[in-house]
């Protein structure tokens, strides 16, 4: 498939496709191809059937390597895979320094609770 050719993928009918499950992952490839990352992920259709995050209704996600997008319209779901993959190339990117983070808080954690028991028994010699 061409450059143009992909480009011009989202202006064709579902009809051109055995599925629109199809059509997403012509999609995803076009995407892939003219980043020339990406070739792990997955994309999901699963219309109608949002999940809930912090009390707000999902359109798309990214779940690991998979873009799950749950629009019902052939237009809007290419817009949400578009934006799936925009985010996991952003999350690729700061992943690292969430992990880092994350360490920092957990060894902090382990610091304050040895300091806090340490407390508590110097407390208890007091009673």
């Amino acid at each position: 498939m061409t450059y143009n050719e992909c480009w011009q993928l989202t202006r064709l009918k579902q009809t051109t496709y055995s599925s629109f499950q199809e059509l997403l992952e012509k999609e995803l490839s076009c995407l892939q191809r003219r980043v020339r990352v990406g070739y792990e992920l997955k994309v999901k259709w699963s219309p109608g059937q949002l999940d809930h995050h912090d009390g707000r209704k999902l359109s798309e996600e990214v779940r690991g390597d998979t873009i799950v997008t749950y629009a019902r319209s052939p237009e809007e779901a290419i817009e949400l895979l578009r934006h799936g993959f925009l985010e996991w190339l952003m999350n690729r990117n700061t992943k690292p320094y969430r992990q880092l983070i994350n360490m920092l808080i957990t060894l902090f954690e382990d610091l304050q609770y040895e300091n806090k028991e340490r407390t508590i028994e110097s407390l208890e010699r007091l009673l």
